[in-house]
């Protein structure tokens, strides 16, 4: 055979060479993130360990859910008996995992079933995160660099890249990959206003996962109705099919997740009647721009009756429900506002975040800059940046952005976001570059930008010269009072309810049968009250907590942050007694080996 012949079917066909540039690389970056992440968390996972307070709770209310628990029933009556959380999470990641889960156990058994689901469950959202925010940057910016870029910055974005983390079960992944999606019907809707559908399908259900989300619901609308003002195909069309598909499937998700009897009980952390009329109220907005289009013809005049009517709908829903204004801690008890919920970082506003840790506050807010700038930069051709694809992206990002300088929790959104976009201007930016001679002038600009627009330089950089709250590394192979091996020793403990430290509640629900008093969620307000009168003050407001929550022992971690922020409120207070050896005459100290990582008493039946 000749060697033109050889050459010739050697040779990759274009579809081929095109799966292997648009799948290959993304699946390589895929399995190397999986690699990284099962190197961090492996050992822990095996153990049953997962990565947040959340992802315990997740598990549990799925558990409870699987055994028979009502589908409407969101109490958690494991966590504080005298008076049982009441969840606002729904049911929708239950299903997602607790589906698989129930699926494998007859196969599998339920320990390795639950093992393999929380494996697969964020990995396969990291695989549709990957998918997707590729498939938008290219919108951008199409290239063939454009997917490894993309996967280099969502690696170098551990904020972001932790919500999809093997073990991570929470709803925030999700919640992300919907947004990204919604993002992605809105900006390929062009000649087809049935996308619109889709996009407020999944802002309705996105409600219904978490409040969270209100942020890039909030920029779906608005990118829906940016579509009318600027008079682009079927307009009015896709108004319509937005507002109704998002009313109607936040209405649908109220009434399959709540009984009757809570309709019309409003509540702001939560998918309710509150919001149920917002959307209604919203669809109609848009019902009724559409019947205006043939009088407003100009673009400010659209935007600005749009502006007024969108405005009018909000002060409605504020005028029905006053108290949501002051958001979903408003009820919270002073005391905890100033003890506990002041000392949960991501719970305040990224200002006092910043200030408290530079370099973790450079690290989450990074990504969004870069893209806010290179949309500043590309803003020259007005033209361009005002079409469909750009302006979506950045009313998504600077709202959750402005959403994340108000609640730090929500600047991973943002960064998450931000990434498609932010990787369209570093491909913009290396083939700026590649315009350079000679070569080795190209290849040290292009290093160069790769170094300054890489999500970790600046942190890194910071953390050089500023003391970082993070420095300290956790070395994973430690145990800690939360790991399974010091928990599973409590379940030689005749079943009761342990009045525990705030952080300690989730993870002994998931290693036992035991109830707690305790756990990091302001519904739980009673059982937060109880840990701080324990740990914090003096021994007759201690043993009156114990009382209350009739409790039957006391637990609580010998070194955590949480045991710090304790001694530093109750310097003489009962913890800093039990710490020093005092034990009261009500407690009996239990010795169970694990006096190193975790304090263990009994509460004495006969107090003196």
């Amino acid at each position: 055979m000749s060697k033109a012949g050889s050459n010739k079917q050697e040779r990759l066909s274009p579809r081929t060479e095109y799966l292997i540039e648009r799948h290959g690389s993304l699946w390589l970056v895929w399995f190397l993130l999986l690699f990284m992440s099962w190197t961090r968390n492996g050992a822990k996972l095996l153990r049953g360990e997962l990565s947040s307070n959340d992802d315990y709770m997740r598990i549990v209310e799925i558990r409870d859910w699987l055994g028979g628990q009502s589908w409407f029933d969101m109490h958690q009556y494991r966590l504080n008996p005298v008076e049982p959380l009441n969840s606002h999470w729904s049911r929708i990641s239950d299903v997602l995992i607790g589906g698989p889960i129930k699926i494998l156990s007859p196969i599998l058994g339920s320990a390795h079933a639950e093992l393999v689901t929380i494996i697969a469950y964020p990995s396969l959202l990291l695989l549709l995160y990957l998918y997707l925010a590729t498939a938008l940057a290219n919108k951008v910016l199409n290239n063939r660099a454009t997917p490894v870029i993309t996967a280099f910055m969502l690696a170098l974005s551990f904020g972001a890249l932790s919500q999809f983390g093997m073990g991570r079960i929470d709803h925030h992944g999700l919640q992300i990959v919907m947004a990204l999606a919604t993002c992605w019907f809105i900006v390929t809707s062009k000649n087809n206003a049935k996308k619109l559908i889709y996009a407020g399908v999944l802002c309705g259900l996105a409600l219904y996962i978490g409040i969270e989300s209100a942020p890039t619901v909030a920029a779906a609308c608005i990118a829906a109705v940016l579509i009318w003002v600027f008079d682009e195909t079927n307009a009015a069309q896709k108004m319509r099919n937005f507002g109704l598909a998002l009313a109607a499937t936040t209405s649908i998700c109220l009434l399959i997740s709540t009984p009757p009897s809570q309709w019309s009980t409003p509540a702001c952390d939560a998918l309710s009647v509150v919001y149920t009329q917002l959307t209604l109220t919203i669809a109609m907005v848009l019902w009724g721009l559409g019947f205006m289009s043939s009088k407003l013809k100009t673009p400010k005049a659209r935007f600005l009756i749009a502006g007024v009517l969108g405005i009018l709908a909000l002060s409605i829903t504020v005028l029905l429900n006053p108290h949501c204004l002051k958001g979903p801690y408003a009820g919270l008890d002073q005391r905890l506002v100033e003890i506990w919920l002041s000392n949960v970082a991501e719970a305040g506003n990224f200002k006092a975040f910043f200030m408290g840790d530079i370099t973790a506050g450079l690290a989450a807010i990074i990504v969004p800059l870069v893209a806010v700038v290179g949309y500043i930069i590309a803003a020259k051709d007005q033209r361009k940046s005002l079409a469909l694809t750009k302006r979506t992206f950045i009313i998504f990002v600077a709202l959750t952005l402005c959403a994340g300088l108000i609640q730090t929790r929500l600047m991973f959104f943002a960064t998450a976001l931000a990434i498609p976009f932010a990787s369209s201007v570093l491909v913009q930016a290396l083939l700026w570059a590649g315009k350079f001679k000679p070569k080795w002038k190209m290849i040290t600009i292009r290093t160069g930008l790769l170094v300054i627009l890489a999500p970790v330089t600046l942190p890194l950089l910071s953390s050089l010269f500023v003391k970082s709250a993070t420095d300290a590394v956790t070395n994973n192979t430690k145990l800690n009072c939360t790991s399974q091996p010091i928990l599973n020793q409590l379940n030689a403990l005749p079943i009761g309810t342990a009045l525990t430290q705030i952080d300690l509640g989730a993870p002994i629900l998931n290693f036992t049968d035991l109830n707690v008093t305790s756990a990091p969620y302001h519904r739980n307000a009673g059982g937060i009250l109880a840990a701080l009168d324990m740990f914090i003050e003096n021994e007759t407001t201690a043993r009156r907590a114990v009382t209350t929550m009739n409790a039957n022992y006391v637990i609580a971690c010998v070194e955590s942050s949480e045991t710090k922020m304790m001694l530093q409120y109750g310097p003489d207070g009962m913890l800093a007694q039990l710490k020093a050896g005092n034990t009261p005459a009500w407690l009996e100290k239990i010795e169970m080996g694990t006096e190193e990582a975790l304090l263990v008493y009994r509460v004495k039946t006969t107090q003196p």
